[in-house]
């Protein structure tokens, strides 16, 4: 009823407006009949209307309200307004999150590279610093030098991985550096990280998409072997043949961008602010040989080219041998090679208890790596006693070459550069070798050529830097701050003049040297059972003799030469030889040629660069 009433009231109103309008007529009457529709209108399309018209009231919705009491009232709350943190605590805290955020990242996610590389570029500014405030006359240079041979040593150390190698490199540097540094830098060899089971298990995963415990019948979970890249498990293989699993460190690929950044930029301190030496034009081919050293399936490739280019030298082919590479079960972070069974020159007691022939050993291990730098142009260069193993094969000694990851490939014209340097240098010829030097952008000819032997070579009695011996050896005595100073202040005059133009100098020189020196090294600690540098000296002229684009009347002439050169070299077996039985009579194995021609290098190195080389710098 009341939806009813409600629709009269509506009618109603509307009439006594429209007759209250003022309207007459036809007028008035048409207002009325759409004031008669328009409630019609209203209700039809008003949806609140008519849900009151369909739906009657409910008694809940009007039930009544109970009061109160107000005991039950709660007292009102105070509402603080909050106070803004002021600006300077909001930018530390946000600061302070983002850190936080982004260390958690690199620790969880990026093997903690960036710490480690904000850990090197902290202590290298604190080294620069200390040279820059500190490396002045008047000062305690023996301390300084300690110092920061510290301070390097323990961030190398710290950090791992592939700055152990990082610092290898140096350390094969170290022979120019401070004693101090010799020292320290030469424990970098001893560091051997091992990774554990399920790291090695996971990576090798992602390689294969299998365990190596499927893959293989039996493997080792314990590695045999390991060094700053890798690591090194014995298994077998289901066919029965054992092998050798190299797998790398989990870490390296991820640390290795970051790392060899932060080798740049200890590189460029020590050029310019340090030592003030020129060396940073050697960073990038060194990075690009490091890189490579990673990659186990460009070692995989070493391995085979070493291996072709041996089986087309007859006077080697049966006393080295390459162990064969598995390239089915080889990826960038796993290489399978066959083991083998035998003793590594790093084991000079097991050596003398099997009885091994010393001379034999160093005999084939001198023509091993002369054939490669002087005939193959494919060098191994990191041939230290650890990476050679020898055995008995088929009745007769055999050298076995292994870790083929850091290599060079020279170019023919560098090579024959090479070949023709040493030649000249034995037969005394001052205007080839000065033109060779000059050309690699080096100023010191006749020091290039003490580096280059290994051994004193001397055109004349004037020095390089044009004092006479004479002139050298005498003068007041000074106290041992200031001549510490003036030596090294001397060394880098020195050497600014000995590297005269970067852009020339053929950067192969650099992995040819390390492979000189290791090599000496060897022969030395062996106790210079062969004349290394007559060995050395056949093979470039050998070389020189074989060129592929010789006439056959140059060919004639070259091969003369080469016998001509042969006795010539062969004279200097008498120097050799007068050490040796002077070494047998006397029985002192530390006094050998190699320990001669090393206190005369002692001697050169001291004069002319103001360099103090420790006893074991041409150490292996």
């Amino acid at each position: 009823m009341s939806s009813y009433r409600l629709f009269d009231s509506l009618q109603k109103a509307t009439r006594v407006r429209a007759l209250n309008s003022g309207c007459t007529g036809s007028c008035r009457r048409h207002r009325l009949q759409q004031s008669a529709r328009w409630p019609l209108d209203y209700l039809a399309s008003s949806r609140q209307v008519r849900s009151i018209a369909i739906l009657p009231p409910k008694r809940e919705q009007f039930s009544p309200i109970t009061a109160i009491p107000p005991t039950n009232l709660k007292p009102p709350q105070i509402t603080k307004s909050r106070k803004k943190w002021p600006r300077w605590q909001r930018t530390l805290m946000l600061t302070g999150t983002v850190i936080g955020l982004t260390f958690a990242y690199d620790y969880y996610v990026n093997e903690s590279s960036l710490y480690r590389n904000l850990k090197c570029v902290v202590v290298l500014s604190i080294v620069a610093v200390d040279y820059k405030l500190n490396f002045n006359e008047g000062k305690d240079i023996d301390a300084l030098h300690t110092r920061v041979a510290n301070r390097v040593y323990n961030l190398i150390a710290s950090n791992g991985g592939l700055y152990i190698k990082m610092g290898q490199a140096l350390a094969m540097q170290a022979a120019v550096l401070p004693p101090v540094f010799q020292q320290k830098f030469a424990q970098l060899f001893d560091m051997a990280p091992q990774d554990s089971w399920p790291e090695i298990e996971k990576l090798f995963i992602k390689d294969f998409g299998k365990r190596p415990d499927e893959v293989f019948r039996y493997i080792d979970h314990r590695a045999v072997a390991s060094a700053s890249v890798a690591q090194v498990h014995k298994a077998q293989l289901k066919t029965g043949e054992w092998v050798a699993v190299k797998i790398q460190h989990p870490k390296i690929e991820k640390q290795v961008n970051w790392d060899l950044g932060a080798y740049r930029l200890v590189m460029y301190i020590y050029d310019r602010f340090i030592f003030d030496i020129p060396v940073y034009f050697t960073v990038d081919y060194t990075c690009n040989r490091l890189l490579t050293e990673i990659d186990f399936e460009n070692e995989a490739r070493n391995s085979d080219n070493m291996n072709a280019v041996l089986q087309w030298e007859p006077s080697l082919r049966n006393r080295v041998y390459i162990p064969r590479i598995y390239h089915n079960l080889t990826s960038r972070h796993v290489l399978t090679a066959e083991w083998i069974d035998g003793v590594s020159l790093s084991n000079r007691k097991e050596l003398d208890a099997v009885g091994y022939s010393k001379s034999q050993i160093m005999d084939t291990m001198i023509n091993l790596f002369a054939a490669q730098i002087f005939n193959w142009g494919v060098v191994h260069c990191d041939p230290h006693l650890g990476n050679q193993i020898v055995r008995w094969h088929d009745g007769r000694l055999q050298l076995v070459l292994i870790d083929h990851g850091l290599y060079i490939y020279e170019s023919p014209e560098f090579r024959q550069q090479y070949c023709e340097l040493w030649k000249n240098m034995f037969i005394f010829n001052d205007r080839a070798i000065r033109d060779i030097a000059i050309s690699w952008g080096i100023g010191s000819p006749e020091l290039f050529a003490s580096a280059t032997l290994l051994r004193p070579y001397k055109s004349g009695g004037v020095r390089p830097d044009g004092r006479s011996e004479r002139d050298v050896n005498t003068g007041d005595k000074t106290s041992r701050a200031h001549e510490d100073f003036e030596m090294q202040t001397r060394m880098k005059d020195q050497f600014k003049q000995f590297i005269q133009d970067t852009t020339k100098m053929p950067l192969e020189l650099i992995f040819l040297g390390r492979n000189m020196r290791i090599v000496q090294g060897c022969n030395q600690l062996m106790g210079s059972p062969v004349n290394r540098i007559k060995i050395l000296a056949n093979w470039a002229s050998r070389s020189l003799a074989m060129l592929p684009n010789l006439t056959f009347r140059q060919r004639v002439k070259a091969w003369t030469n080469h016998f001509v050169f042969k006795f010539v070299v062969g004279l200097s077996d008498i120097g050799f030889w007068v050490t040796k039985i002077r070494q047998i009579v006397l029985r002192r194995e530390d006094e050998g040629f190699e320990d001669l021609l090393e206190k005369q290098m002692k001697g050169i190195a001291k004069k002319n660069f103001g360099i103090q080389i420790q006893d074991d710098a041409f150490s292996a």
